[in-house]
């Protein structure tokens, strides 16, 4: 038994030994792997698709879709919708204009993400699951598994709405947020990184608690609602942290291939 284990433990890092031979993956448009034959698990799943490329996949960019996670994407996306729309009336009602402008435009561009168009707020990639086979996922408990070229683009959630910002090597957070209009960033207190890979990171950007983080293409920030004033109530909390569980569940990417699992 123990003999066989490890036999099949070499065999595996032998094959990711010689992946990590080939040079990072370019941008160009893939198919999903044509065999229907599905993998037993995710990691031999990323191997077969690997093996069908002519060029490597770019991990970075590389995502799956848990089955338990699709379930709660569109109760997810319709609460946020929600709290926005509640927050926004209720602002305008109280005479706060700006407010209720700056959450309308975030309702408006949450209601043009499509929930089924995502990825587990988690890597699963290769390298990540190589690591530790304890991580590996059974592929009957995926929807989909896929990848995305890196996008030319940094995403901002601010009070002006959405904004993708080109991005350039060496961008960071502050330099992202002082592109945008003195309006959009002179209240804020903190805001969340999202990288590529759906992990997040929450850092401060006001004068006295100022962090910079650097910015990968595809990557998000959202500049959350202030704590002294919308992000200080119980509402506004919520939806600070409703957009950005929702947005961690976004493609790193435009162009993007997904593999279904069933």
């Amino acid at each position: 038994m123990y003999d066989r284990a490890k036999t099949r433990r070499q065999r595996w890092v032998a094959l990711l030994m010689a992946l990590s031979l080939w040079p990072a993956a370019a941008s160009a448009q893939r198919e999903a792997p044509t065999d229907s034959a599905m993998p037993a698990t995710l990691l031999e799943a990323w191997l077969a698709w690997q093996a069908q490329e002519q060029e490597p996949l770019d991990w970075a960019y590389s995502f799956a879709l848990r089955t338990r996670d699709a379930s709660v994407l569109e109760p997810l996306r319709a609460e946020l919708l929600g709290e926005l729309a509640s927050l926004g009336d209720t602002l305008r009602l109280m005479g706060h204009e700006p407010g209720a402008r700056h959450l309308q435009a975030w309702h408006h561009a949450v209601q043009g993400l499509p929930a089924e168009a995502a990825r587990s707020p988690e890597r699963l990639d290769l390298p990540w699951l190589a690591a530790s086979l304890r991580r590996n996922v059974p592929v009957g408990n995926l929807i989909h598994l896929g990848t995305c070229e890196p996008p030319p683009w940094v995403e901002v959630w601010g009070a002006n709405g959405v904004s993708r910002l080109p991005w350039q090597p060496g961008m960071t957070t502050a330099g992202a947020i002082a592109q945008l209009p003195a309006n959009g960033y002179r209240t804020l207190d903190r805001a969340t990184l999202i990288s590529p890979l759906g992990e997040t990171t929450t850092l401060g950007v006001a004068s006295w608690n100022r962090e910079s983080l650097p910015l990968a293409p595809g990557a998000r920030l959202v500049l959350l609602l202030p704590e002294h004033d919308m992000g200080g109530t119980l509402e506004g909390s919520l939806v600070n942290r409703l957009l950005v569980r929702f947005l961690a569940t976004r493609l790193p990417g435009d162009v993007c291939t997904l593999w279904p699992t069933r």
